[in-house]
């Protein structure tokens, strides 16, 4: 999909996995407090361990051809959840926040789901405030913390647990 502004958004193949390693390594190393996973654990997965992570979709927002963001969707595989999906990975690079480029891969990501019988989106870490008025903005609603969510870099952080209903 092209979006305004020159910028275009694709989901990964495995054929991109040199394209997912890249962002995906940059939003480890410049946002660490951001995500569950560290640098560490994927800076030597092998090309295998690699495209299995695209087993699931992964969305990759392109400007001028270079990858500035990423959005994924772990969908829930026990068929009593089948209904649920969790937004993994969210990162844009610092210089293209504001810029509408999250929006555009929440709008594709949304309605990857939505086509896939998902009835409801889940982000994962939303724990800093711009991040939280984000999903407030595109409809997401608190439902809960889970105490003590993520412990890392000497602190323990709730979890903020967010819901989207999609219908």
């Amino acid at each position: 999909m092209s979006i305004e502004g020159g910028s275009v958004i694709r989901r990964l193949s495995v054929r991109d996995v040199d394209v997912f390693r890249r962002i995906r390594l940059e939003a480890l190393s410049h946002e660490p407090l951001s995500f569950a996973s560290v640098f560490g654990d994927w800076v030597h997965l092998s090309d295998r361990d690699w495209r299995q992570h695209l087993d699931q979709p992964v969305f990759v927002a392109f400007l001028s051809g270079q990858p500035v963001g990423m959005m994924g969707l772990r969908f829930e595989r026990a068929r009593k959840m089948a209904h649920r999906a969790r937004l993994v990975s969210v990162y844009v690079r610092k210089s293209e926040r504001g810029t509408g480029i999250a929006a555009d891969l929440l709008h594709e990501v949304t309605e990857h789901a939505r086509n896939h019988g998902v009835l409801q989106l889940e982000p994962v870490n939303a724990e800093n405030s711009a991040a939280i008025r984000f999903y407030e903005r595109h409809g997401f609603v608190e439902v809960g913390r889970i105490p003590n969510g993520f412990l890392g870099h000497d602190t323990e952080h709730d979890e903020l647990v967010m819901v989207l209903r999609l219908k």
